[in-house]
């Protein structure tokens, strides 16, 4: 597989954006805190093994997302004095920047203490930050977060709710000129996608790929946009021939491309993924888990809170979840992980 990365709209930098003042006090230094760095990404092989597609089909009919209670979180013992809520952009890096610090001050209003937020350039930093004890709470997309999970032993504490539901689907899209009808019309062309740990945009499609005989390691060219902004933007452009992304991404760009879906096609809908969800380091006090779970649902139960969600990555609300809400992603990754090498 060939993985490029393209001009046009994509966030390149390995680094993380700070929106917010330093950290003073908690388990690492305010200077270790400051800045969360990207971890290179590892080698990745072709396999010739064909993806067990039969066993996927049956987990998506299988596996329930019926929301979870009575949480029982990991017994750590930290309760920093300040915390930091980290997040990959959905959307291009500014606009994250602008509306992800208002979230974290209603969260320090809730919690009674400060919360800074960090916007990382890609999972595996935020992942990281996780991990080395830089970053205590994290928003991630199903795929990203099982990789917290299994990485970094985050503590999953809430799933979202979007347009009402807690899962969502992936889409292809391709320019309404192109003449591509059918993912059996993509063997040869070019991938876009929002990176190689999204779930929408590249975990679920690839399965939806070989489904219809393609193989995504060698009979397709990806290129990795880093956000879902700018993998429509790349389709819509004509920099990529096809992408793959959330349900409807390319609405959140009609105030910028107003004609974008006339120019812009689905030509595919996957079956339902869980929404984005929420994680905590595993060495947070349970009692202070529960208070971070709860402030966030409040937030999301207020006519600002729900505003913001809406703007930070479309959602309007938050529901207490566990690990198991999002077995079916895991599993799904299980049959992936060898040919995907993350």
């Amino acid at each position: 597989m060939r993985v490029f990365g393209l001009r046009r709209g994509g966030i390149l930098s390995q680094s993380v954006e700070r929106a917010g003042g330093s950290r003073a006090s908690g388990p690492a230094s305010p200077a270790d805190r400051r800045n969360v760095a990207l971890l290179p990404a590892p080698h990745r092989r072709p396999a010739g093994h064909v993806v067990l597609l039969a066993a996927l089909l049956a987990l998506l009919v299988l596996v329930s997302f019926a929301p979870s209670t009575g949480v029982a979180f990991a017994q750590g013992t930290e309760i920093p004095d300040r915390l930091v809520l980290g997040m990959v952009p959905f959307h291009e890096s500014d606009r994250l920047i602008r509306s992800l610090d208002p979230l974290a001050e209603m969260l320090s209003e809730r919690l009674g203490r400060p919360v800074e937020a960090t916007v990382a350039t890609a999972p595996e930093a935020l992942i990281e930050g996780l991990r080395s004890r830089k970053v205590d709470i994290g928003i991630f997309g199903p795929f990203a977060l099982v990789l917290a999970e299994q990485r970094a032993g985050a503590v999953v504490i809430l799933n979202s709710i979007r347009n009402g539901r807690e899962s969502y689907r992936a889409q292809f899209i391709v320019r309404a000129d192109s003449g591509i009808e059918s993912l059996a019309d993509l063997k040869g062309k070019v991938w876009a996608v929002p990176g190689l740990t999204s779930t929408s945009g590249y975990l679920f499609p690839r399965l939806a790929l070989a489904d219809a005989g393609i193989d995504g390691l060698t009979d397709v060219t990806v290129v990795n946009m880093v956000t879902h902004d700018a993998t429509v933007m790349a389709v819509y452009y004509g920099d990529a021939d096809f992408g793959t992304t959330f349900e409807d991404a390319q609405d959140v760009l009609i105030g910028e491309l107003p004609d974008v879906n006339e120019k812009i096609k689905v030509i595919y809908r996957t079956d339902p993924i869980p929404n984005d969800g929420v994680v905590v380091r595993k060495e947070l006090h349970p009692d202070l888990i529960h208070e971070i779970q709860q402030a966030l649902v409040e937030i999301g139960q207020t006519e600002e809170g729900q505003a913001l969600l809406t703007e930070l990555f479309r959602v309007t609300a938050f529901v207490p979840a566990t690990s198991e809400r999002y077995e079916i992603v895991r599993r799904t990754y299980e049959l992936l992980k060898d040919e995907l090498q993350l």
